[in-house]
């Protein structure tokens, strides 16, 4: 599938891996049991799977060591099941640990894993596709784009929890973060026709905001790089933090219609509110 044009995103990881250490040595006990926007699990099982993950992306990337040859079957919903069953096995094991070895951990493997993407050539073949993307091989620029949106968001999930997340609400960090999330919409709208042409955008309002044009053309979404106005079919606007729940899972698009604005074509914009950017 055509995406755009390269997304740099491997200068975040560091700056992101601080603020996250900074982030759980200034919590208060309590803080670690709170639940979070992402349903069953508590901060700590938050910081748990953010650690798993990170152990998992170093054991692949510099040991080239997987833990089983992955789902059965090679469909979307095997792939979601596999992925979620996972995550849980970690979380439970992690309930032996205590928060302050969890910072300890991370501390270790926090850098070995962002060098390691730092060093993958953007151009080659990704280890992992981006399934949500549709796609079934990827660069890895993009997979280094969609691990930042991953270790973003869950960040934001336990900032969110403990009402701290203007350090991360910020045009250098989110705006990359969407514009990763964007890559997922030709994907999504590859059932939806509209006259040759058109347009439709996706608008995420404030001073951190970012924006995505796709324009419809030989039977195919693509995403555009300029502002595209003309030709405008249909339209969703809403605002960054309403933008980030929504497309991962967080808050479902009937929650937040009365905070969204539609324009144009309602079936297609309606449609942009789907966008789940997670294998969830």
């Amino acid at each position: 599938m055509q995406q755009a044009s390269f997304l740099e995103t491997a200068h975040l990881f560091m700056p992101l891996h601080e603020s996250l250490i900074q982030l759980l040595k200034e919590m208060e006990p309590a803080d670690w049991g709170k639940p979070t926007l992402a349903k069953d699990w508590s901060v700590k099982d938050i910081v748990a799977h953010l650690l798993d993950t990170t152990v998992r992306g170093i054991a692949v990337l510099r040991d080239k060591h997987f833990a089983d040859s992955g789902p059965s079957q090679q469909d979307y919903q095997s792939l979601v099941k596999y992925i979620n069953q996972l995550n849980a096995s970690f979380i439970v094991a992690a309930k032996r640990f205590s928060p302050e070895q969890l910072i300890e951990f991370l501390e270790l493997t926090g850098p070995v894993h962002t060098q390691l993407l730092c060093e993958l050539a953007p151009f080659e073949k990704a280890v992992f596709s981006v399934a949500w993307a549709g796609e079934t091989t990827s660069m890895n620029w993009f997979h280094i784009a969609r691990e930042y949106s991953e270790k973003y968001h869950h960040q934001l999930q336990i900032r969110e929890a403990v009402g701290k997340t203007e350090a991360l609400m910020t045009a250098t960090f989110f705006a990359p973060f969407m514009q990763t999330f964007f890559l997922g919409l030709p994907y999504l709208l590859k059932d939806h026709h509209a006259p040759d042409e058109a347009v439709v955008a996706l608008e995420v309002t404030g001073s951190m905001g970012a924006s995505c044009y796709l324009q419809y053309k030989d039977g195919q979404w693509k995403i555009q790089q300029d502002l595209l106005l003309n030709n405008l079919y249909a339209r969703s606007v809403m605002p960054a933090d309403i933008a980030w729940k929504l497309f991962t899972k967080g808050v479902s698009p009937k929650e937040i219609y009365p905070m969204v604005k539609l324009e144009g074509n309602q079936a297609l914009a309606k449609q942009l509110l789907n966008l789940v950017a997670v294998v969830a």
